[in-house]
């Protein structure tokens, strides 16, 4: 049973880690990004004033899910918005719509695959451990005291 456990909960952990993965915000370099596209938007001062009833006072950034992109208007389902103190409030993919001119720069959440590979490595490198340390899975002697062949 207590084997089981052990086993069950490595392979959690090692799915949760391979589902998690690390990501980079880089400037956005087409003019119109494609609707369920992961962007940043960084609002102008004045951005940030007019959309202040809405968001709240001081956003300097607002994160979420392209929805919807016209020619001056943005549709965002909205994940968080930062304040210029750095606190940043969890949303719950409520939409707000930004203009061109609310927006300074525009980023696009990309997968940064060099990190996601070692922090999968290191998850599925941690679990074995794991698992041979509770000996779910064995260091690689041969059982029985048979020996190997060629000996």
């Amino acid at each position: 049973m207590r084997r089981r456990l052990v086993c069950a909960l490595s392979t959690v952990a090692s799915l949760l880690l391979v589902l998690s993965g690390c990501y980079n915000y880089a400037l956005l370099t087409t003019p119109g990004p494609q609707p369920g596209t992961r962007i940043a938007a960084e609002l102008t001062d004045s951005g940030a004033a007019t959309l202040a009833s809405y968001l709240g006072p001081n956003v300097s950034t607002v994160d979420g899910q392209l929805m919807r992109l016209t020619g001056q208007e943005l549709l965002i389902s909205v994940v968080s918005v930062r304040h210029r103190n750095g606190v940043e409030d969890y949303w719950k993919g409520e939409s707000v719509t930004l203009t061109r001119g609310d927006i300074a720069t525009l980023h696009e959440r990309k997968l940064a695959v060099g990190r996601s590979v070692f922090l999968v490595a290191g998850g599925v490198g941690s679990a074995v451990a794991l698992l041979r340390a509770f000996g779910v899975i064995g260091s690689g002697a041969s059982s029985g005291g048979q020996p190997h062949p060629g000996q």
